[in-house]
């Protein structure tokens, strides 16, 4: 119960990652106002209620995270209905996946909207507060695609890329308040935006190569990270974008991989 008597703020929290991180940090005893875009508002309210009928304490937001009336919206639930905001899960992100030359700037301004102008704004809001009260933490969520270029997501890569600088300017300015800011950098998780590729063994197989673990996140594995780093126990953390990719980026198996599976000729038992 490492959040118990907490308050904090989950962004993206209607599905994936946004919800496990909403589940672990209630199931550690902290109270939280979730923020969802509003084409989600449905599955957002049944995420709310999941949580409340588990015995949490949870308000739910449809509303865009790129507006600045959404983060002091959010922040200011929080503080009214909690009394106090400790932990922001700043999470919220988007992807258009699409070749460059058939990528519009529309896409790019969308994106970066989100990714960016949504995380700096509702970490801004939420540091103000958590200043106030002498500290907080926020952790961001980033990508393996903060460091490298993948393949038909322009706009993504540039948008995770600014993800770790923000996290890393934040730790900097927000330091002397007591505000730690860090960022988990998850490779491929089994997600509703991810499924379907998961699911086709042609496209995987050219995935599941490059992962050493061979396989792709659970999405509580990447909350599981979130919490700690909201925790005490990462106290000596800020700055930090902290990669959970199943050695995605850590390099890569070349033995064992076959591009597709493939029926296997039937063992011949060997006479001793």
């Amino acid at each position: 119960m490492r959040f118990e008597g907490r308050a904090g703020i989950v962004t993206g929290g209607s599905s994936g990652i946004g919800r496990a991180i909403a589940h672990r940090l209630t199931s550690e005893g902290a109270s939280l106002v979730l923020v969802a875009a509003p084409q989600d508002d449905e599955q957002l309210a049944e995420v709310v209620n999941e949580l409340e009928t588990s015995g949490a304490a949870v308000v739910g937001i449809a509303a865009d995270v790129g507006e600045p009336d959404t983060a002091e919206r959010a922040v200011s639930t929080t503080l009214e209905r909690f009394g106090r905001l400790d932990l922001l899960a700043n999470n919220a992100g988007i992807a258009y996946f699409e070749c460059l030359f058939d990528t519009p700037v529309e896409h790019l301004d969308h994106t970066l909207h989100v990714n960016v102008r949504g995380m700096f704004l509702m970490g801004l809001a939420a540091a103000r507060a958590m200043a106030e009260r002498g500290g907080g933490a926020i952790a961001c969520t980033a990508s393996t695609a903060s460091f490298a270029g993948e393949e038909q997501q322009v706009t993504y890569n540039i948008s995770k890329g600014g993800v770790a600088e923000l996290v890393r300017s934040m730790a900097v300015d927000l330091a002397p308040h007591g505000v730690r800011v860090n960022a988990v950098a998850p490779g491929w998780v089994l997600t509703p935006a991810t499924e379907e590729i998961v699911a086709d063994p042609g496209e995987w197989s050219k995935h599941r190569s490059r992962i050493p673990l061979d396989r792709p996140a659970e999405p509580a594995e990447i909350a599981s990270v979130v919490a700690f780093l909201l925790s005490a126990d990462a106290s000596y953390m800020t700055g930090s974008v902290v990669v959970a990719d199943g050695g995605l980026t850590a390099g890569y198996r070349s033995s064992d991989w076959e591009a597709l599976p493939q029926a296997r000729a039937p063992r011949t038992p060997v006479r001793p």
